[in-house]
């Protein structure tokens, strides 16, 4: 199960992102209702895969297209890890 809630300029994504899971938020509509600054919140996080990775980069990269400022926040070891193996760490605006 995955939730993803916008929390004034944060968005707390809690559960599993995972192919299973991210359909229901393709796309992520939840992004048109921010400006300036958008925090993405992992601190719920319970797994990823790397579907879920590349989702994430999809929406880093469109958030960044609608002129926002993008920050990831509680990033887990298993996304650092999936993100380091895949070769894209430096893609992600991890603000610890």
């Amino acid at each position: 199960m995955l939730k993803i809630e916008l929390q004034q300029q944060r968005l707390m994504i809690e559960g599993v992102l995972d192919r299973n899971t991210l359909l229901n938020y393709w796309p992520l509509t939840l992004l048109k209702n921010v400006s300036g600054e958008v925090t993405f919140d992992f601190s719920q996080l319970e797994s990823i895969d790397t579907a879920g990775l590349a989702w994430l980069l999809k929406q880093v990269a469109l958030a960044k297209q609608a002129g926002l400022m993008v920050q990831l926040q509680h990033v887990p070891p298993q996304l650092r890890s999936l993100a380091q193996v895949s070769d894209v760490l430096e893609l992600l605006p991890i603000n610890e």
